[in-house]
């Protein structure tokens, strides 16, 4: 079975579907970033508090943000 080959001139995605995707990478860099602020050893209690807002707020985002993405993701195929 051969595999399919695309045009170069055909774009992988949707420009729709592309922005979904670079707004889904932004916020995913931004939780992992604060995952990673949340692991310093030199993060106080204020910090920590504040940086577990910010990353419960991202998260929450991300849970909207992707509801329905599967659908779009699978009418991009």
């Amino acid at each position: 079975m051969r595999a399919v080959k695309r045009k170069e001139t055909e774009a992988p995605v949707s420009s729709t579907t592309g922005v979904l995707l670079s707004e889904l990478r932004e916020e995913c860099e931004r939780v992992s970033a604060l995952i990673r602020r949340l692991e310093s050893k030199l993060v106080s209690e204020r910090e920590r508090d504040e940086i577990l807002g910010k990353l419960s707020a991202a998260v929450f985002h991300l849970h909207t943000h992707t509801a329905g993405l599967d659908e779009i993701l699978c009418e991009a195929e």
